[in-house]
């Protein structure tokens, strides 16, 4: 499943917390991804995408542009 197929999956249920826990269940990856987040602030939050998409070889230029993409903004 492709993010842009996520998002639209996030905008047309009717709880996405919900479905993002499904989505934990089933998906490894996406389950760390909720455990990384769990009691963070919004700060800790963006610093922690920020050092992600660094260890992935993303300039914060190129991170911005992607997220730009699903209409967000560090």
């Amino acid at each position: 499943m492709n993010p842009m197929q996520i998002m639209a999956m996030l905008q047309n249920s009717g709880n996405p917390m919900q479905m993002l826990t499904q989505m934990a269940q089933q998906n490894p990856m996406m389950g760390r991804a909720m455990q990384m987040g769990k009691g963070k602030n919004e700060v800790q939050l963006k610093e922690t995408v920020r050092n992600l998409a660094k260890q992935r070889g993303m300039s914060d230029e190129q991170l911005q542009q992607m997220l730009s993409n699903f209409g967000l903004t560090l």
